[in-house]
């Protein structure tokens, strides 16, 4: 096993197997739209390398996140990377499995946020190693347990927060409905200034009522292969902006 030593921003790093999941932009877009109260307790299902919860202690305030992570050598390399950055006493690993995670963690709790496998069990390449298809497929756990996990976490009016594939939008959104989770916010992401969006993102609260807004398209990189002023922004701020007035 070979680890890799990534630079976020000059002052942060992040370790990463090299056979394995490597942290992509959809790690930072969920990020962004992440609003954590001062005093508020988080959870993450699925944290892999702890990526989303070092860039909430770098630009956000909260008191306490457990990051939840079923495979051991990831949990322990998230524990690594955390302590690295010096957030071990906020950030706090939970090896185990998120179906049940209410043997694992305290609850309920203020916000959940995931990035969970967007892939069917049985999709994609066929010689992916074993770490790299559970975070990319659904092995070990499908979007329905991600939501009725959150959803078991929240106290009522907690929020849920989360990064999916455009294409599986509908199963989402029946997923949160059926765990009273009502989607609030959605965000289109698009790799190019030309491309279909690809990736949604997704703030749903535990127990509100229907109305769901949007805004305009969320471009990462110009015509040029360059990121946008709002992608360069969302880097440095770790914010994104759910639309005007919001």
């Amino acid at each position: 096993m070979t680890k890799l030593l990534h630079d976020l921003n000059g002052k942060h790093k992040l370790y990463q197997l090299s056979d394995g999941f490597l942290f992509g932009t959809d790690a930072v877009l969920l990020s962004g739209i992440i609003r954590p109260g001062k005093n508020s307790v988080g959870v993450e299902l699925g944290t892999g390398t702890g990526i989303i919860p070092i860039l909430l202690s770098v630009h956000k305030e909260f008191q306490k996140i457990y990051a939840v992570e079923i495979q051991p050598e990831y949990a322990d390399l998230a524990r690594e990377n955390i302590s690295l950055n010096g957030f071990s006493h906020k950030v706090e690993v939970v090896e185990g499995d998120l179906k049940r995670v209410n043997d694992l963690i305290p609850s309920p709790c203020d916000f959940v946020f995931s990035n969970p496998p967007y892939m069917k069990k049985d999709s994609g390449a066929k010689n992916e190693n074993e770490k790299k298809k559970i975070a990319r497929h659904e092995v070990m756990c499908d979007i329905r347990d991600v939501c009725c996990a959150a959803s078991s976490l929240l106290q009522d009016k907690g929020a849920f927060y989360c990064v999916y594939r455009i294409g599986r939008m509908t199963e989402l959104f029946s997923a949160m409905r059926e765990f009273d989770l009502e989607p609030k916010n959605l965000i289109l992401t698009a790799p190019k200034e030309k491309s279909p969006p690809n990736l949604i993102l997704v703030r749903a609260v535990k127990g509100a009522k229907p109305d769901l807004k949007t805004r305009s398209l969320f471009i990462i990189q110009d015509e040029n292969g360059n990121k946008t002023e709002e992608c360069l922004s969302l880097y440095e701020t770790g914010n994104l902006s759910y639309g005007e007035g919001m």
